[in-house]
């Protein structure tokens, strides 16, 4: 144990010493945390708006009832503004000009369609500019569609049972048809449930623990090309404590970048990332995996520089497929399944998790697997370097 904590010392005054980790460990991501959060709203503003716009061809009692049940639903409030166009083309210039981010066109006999039970469909019109509210607007029109679906089966199933068509309206109301609830997609940012400010702060910080932990990596490979890493294993201590003495410095200041970034961006914006139990698992787990997936990039390469490529291109893909960098809604549908392989991705969701009211058993999911993927970097690692470092 005492060559753990002297290597480990040593590797953290040298860190401390020449001003990396005080950069890249707390004044990196808290500034450009703190960037996006004022770039993107800072702490005066809602966090997210959309405002959707309605064609109204129908005049019947459909549309109007679908704008007042997403008005009452608890998710959106605060979050939605509907503004009624007479056509197309004037929902179509609004979106264009920006004073709407996305518009549903209901076509002529729509609502009298869905009560004879013949279905019916309705059009989202939508812009790439304003992801929000084209979110917004499909997740209606998916909730429009399983209400249509509902009560046309409802209707012809009556119908089939002998209700009097003057009756069958008044029969599947009753008898409850209405659907599924209206929900949003489960993203960090589309149902407006993350503050842009609490997203893009975590993201920062998801990332950074990356390039913290690629310092310590580093350190091993300029080490090992002074000879300094061979003179250490000629002495009396187990073989792996260079590596494990540098990987433990590693987690520890990758641990206090994201609690400093976490901090900082409540005191800043007073944006809350969650309860902190939950929030600090989380952290716990993703620093782990971080550390331990630098450790397995850094045990295959052969020079610190081609260390720090590998470490920036493996931080880079990771925050872009996880969301750190682009929203996840944002991505086609496969790269929205591949960020679920990413300890990115499943931090973003357990975050989501946290701001949606959910406490540490909610996260239980998100943080098991991130340490999972902690767990088999970590192996791989081990192996890798006792095959080529430490053999």
């Amino acid at each position: 144990m005492r060559p753990l904590l002297v290597v480990g010392g040593r590797e953290l005054a040298a860190r401390l010493r020449d001003g990396t980790a005080l950069l890249i460990a707390l004044i990196a991501p808290i500034v450009l945390a703190t960037m996006f959060g004022f770039a993107l709203g800072g702490d005066d503003d809602p966090p997210l708006r959309a405002t959707i716009g309605i064609v109204d061809h129908d005049g019947g009692e459909f549309p109007a009832s679908v704008r007042r049940e997403a008005l009452n639903a608890e998710e959106l409030r605060g979050v939605l503004t509907f503004k009624s166009y007479v056509d197309d083309t004037a929902a179509r210039a609004a979106i264009d000009s920006g004073e709407a981010g996305a518009a549903i066109v209901f076509p002529a006999g729509f609502s009298a369609s869905v009560g004879a039970g013949d279905g019916g469909e309705v059009t989202v019109l939508e812009s790439a500019d304003t992801p929000l509210a084209g979110v917004i607007a499909r997740s209606m029109v998916d909730r429009i569609s399983a209400l249509v679906d509902a009560r046309t089966l409802a209707v012809r199933a009556s119908l089939r049972a002998g209700v009097p068509p003057e009756d069958v309206k008044l029969f599947v109301e009753e008898n409850g048809a209405a659907g599924p609830s209206l929900e949003l997609a489960s993203d960090p940012v589309s149902g407006g449930a993350v503050d842009l400010a609490v997203y893009y702060g975590s993201g920062m910080a998801v990332m950074f623990a990356f390039f913290v932990v690629g310092l310590s990596a580093r350190g091993l490979l300029t080490e090992r090309q002074l000879g300094t890493l061979a003179r250490m294993r000629a002495a009396p201590i187990p073989a792996w404590t260079a590596v494990a003495g540098k990987g433990a410095v590693g987690f520890l200041l990758a641990l206090v970048s994201m609690c400093a970034t976490w901090l900082s961006s409540e005191l800043i914006f007073g944006a809350s990332w969650g309860p902190p139990l939950g929030v600090l698992a989380l952290i716990l787990a993703h620093v782990f995996a971080a550390t331990m997936i630098v450790m397995l990039v850094a045990s295959g390469a052969r020079t610190d520089a081609q260390a720090d490529g590998y470490t920036l291109g493996v931080a880079f893909v990771f925050a872009f497929l996880g969301g750190s960098l682009v929203p996840v809604y944002n991505l086609p549908d496969f790269l929205q399944t591949v960020s679920l392989a990413t300890p990115n991705g499943w931090v973003s969701a357990g975050l989501t998790e946290l701001a949606a009211g959910g406490g540490l058993a909610d996260v239980a999911l998100p943080v098991a697997v991130v340490a999972g993927i902690g767990v088999v970097a970590g192996v791989l690692a081990v192996l890798r370097f006792r095959k080529g470092m430490l053999a």
